[in-house]
């Protein structure tokens, strides 16, 4: 990975420069002992962490900040390692060709996302959207390398760019001989996956994540491993040709591209995403969606088969379940 990193003039900041152009700002790791439900806003922009919603203008949010967000105990600095040949990319859509057509459907197909996707109101765009999951424990069905990635995007179901985190289960099996790699990342389509290497993930942990856009080519994404109370913040600058639209939204397991080829499903078993919430921006004001009105998509592989099936359970919890490698 060829990367170049400075410091910024107030010492609050670490920029990171990676070799596909994308600048990476990282904020100050919490001392000992950092309470978010205390901290000053002051305290809270230092380290990056989302700003606490008014309890009494927005109960809702509020409760769910201090869901995901107090149960962040240490706020680290992470550190990145640009995946080649590894893209999560743009939804391969099969049968379904806009958005006006995905409109009301119960169900869409994807030969490589499966979930569920929402979109905005007229004339409004998304600006930011949030989701849990619990990180599916990988099998292989066979002989080879499987991979599954659960995430949370914005954009890319029709628009040329996904912004999106998320974790990847990956699982090789070679004779005698398995491996498994679980790990998070992130990713602004067309670019490729950029991994955390230092923020660890099991599989059986509950990932919490929130994508914050504050320009076309500006977004912050907040990772937060609940279950261990680590997790970590950073802002993304892209570089010239990227640009986010926020036409959509999307809550997925997916099986990435590696080497140009789509890959193989891991067995992933049933996996679950909740506290699925996005928020728009247009000329009636803000907006916030669940699943409420949200598609579900489901991915099929060779001849049409199923591979995940999606289920929409409520207005805030999707489950989908494994049915094939490809």
């Amino acid at each position: 990975m060829t990367k170049r990193q400075s410091r910024m003039q107030d010492g609050s900041k670490r920029v990171t420069k990676l070799s596909s152009g994308f600048r990476v700002s990282t904020y100050r790791p919490t001392p000992e002992g950092f309470d978010p439900t205390k901290a000053t806003k002051r305290q809270l922009i230092l380290h990056g962490i989302p700003p606490r919603p008014d309890a009494s203008k927005d109960p809702d949010l509020r409760s769910r900040w201090d869901q995901a967000i107090a149960k962040t105990k240490r706020w680290i600095i992470p550190e990145f390692l640009e995946i080649p040949g590894k893209t999560h990319g743009l939804a391969k859509k099969i049968g379904t060709k806009s958005r006006r057509k995905l409109a009301g459907l119960t169900n869409a197909t994807s030969a490589n996302w499966s979930g569920a996707v929402d979109f905005p109101p007229t004339g409004a765009a998304y600006f930011w959207a949030a989701g849990q999951w619990t990180v599916p424990n990988p099998h292989a069905p066979g002989s080879g390398a499987y991979y599954a990635s659960e995430w949370v995007g914005i954009d890319g179901w029709n628009s040329a760019d996904v912004c999106q985190a998320g974790t990847e289960t990956q699982i090789t099996n070679v004779l005698w001989f398995t491996v498994k790699n679980v790990y998070p990342w992130w990713e602004w389509f067309p670019s490729g996956e950029v991994a955390i290497t230092n923020l660890p993930v099991a599989a059986g942990d509950v990932m919490y994540c929130l994508i914050c856009v504050s320009a076309s080519n500006a977004a912050s994404i907040y990772l937060s491993n609940q279950s261990t109370g680590d997790g970590t913040s950073f802002d993304i600058t892209a570089p010239s040709g990227t640009s986010l639209v926020g036409d959509s939204v999307e809550w997925i397991i997916e099986r990435p591209g590696v080497n140009g080829t789509t890959a193989s499903l891991s067995e992933y078993g049933v996996g679950y995403f909740d506290e699925c919430l996005a928020g728009s921006l247009g000329s009636a004001g803000f907006g916030a969606d669940n699943l409420h009105s949200a598609t579900a998509v489901t991915m099929t592989g060779t001849g049409g088969k199923t591979l995940s099936s999606p289920t929409i359970e409520n207005d805030n919890v999707l489950k989908l379940e494994w049915k094939g490698a490809s």
